[in-house]
């Protein structure tokens, strides 16, 4: 609807997006295998608290086998987000960090953050109540004025944040910097995320320029 609206213009005038925040989408094209679901499960026993929900103890859950073809999926949509928004030219490799798992229950909420020490962060959804549960996206691009909008005429330029709704088996990936949060969670269905981070291996930058920095010897 926005997008459409955004077309009209008496005079002829166009408004295009200059450095905009990247947000990839992808979807899961199957349901999760059993001994995924019994991998979730597991790690669901061991929570520790959180801002407003709870995590998973463990910050490396896509080292477990039974996850190994998520982890595959999940690596090829950071490659494809690199070779569409990154578009690196030095020889650099995009992996996984850290990954762990979200669980907020009825009442409880997902405080706003972002991701330090990270290139890229994400957001994949286990189960959500599809009818109800969004995400929300924080502008970090800070305006010194702020007009009261009508609430028919908020779009992705006048807006402090924004909503998306999300649904099983999608995956967000974005800049680690991009603030984000949930809102108080009011079904009795529990919310279960997999967030992970990114970084990358191999060399960046120029020795000339004083820029040059390499992280071949990143341990694995």
């Amino acid at each position: 609807y926005w997008k459409e609206k955004m077309k009209l213009s008496n005079i002829g005038g166009e408004v295009q997006a200059l450095f905009p925040t990247p947000l990839y989408f992808n979807q899961l094209d199957r349901a999760f295998h059993d001994e995924e679901k019994e991998c979730f499960n597991d790690e669901l026993k061991n929570l520790e608290n959180n801002v407003g929900n709870y995590v998973s103890e463990n910050i490396h859950v896509l080292n477990d086998n039974r996850l190994r073809h998520l982890k595959k999926w999940f690596e090829s949509c950071i490659h494809d987000y690199f070779n569409i928004v990154v578009c690196p030219s030095e020889d650099v490799t995009p992996y996984i960090t850290i990954s762990w798992l979200n669980c907020t229950k009825k009442g409880q909420y997902h405080h706003e953050h972002a991701h330090y020490n990270s290139i890229i962060s994400s957001v994949f959804y286990i189960d959500v109540d599809e009818n109800t549960d969004r995400v929300k996206f924080h502008n970090n691009q800070y305006n010194n004025i702020t007009f009261v909008k009508n609430t028919e005429d908020h779009n992705p330029y006048n807006s402090n944040s924004w909503y998306l709704p999300v649904r099983r088996g999608r995956l967000l990936l974005f800049p680690s910097s991009l603030r984000h949060s949930v809102s108080t969670v009011s079904t009795d269905m529990n919310r279960i995320s997999l967030s992970f981070n990114v970084f990358v291996k191999g060399v960046v930058g120029d020795a000339n320029n004083k820029t040059f920095l390499d992280l071949r010897k990143l341990r694995d």
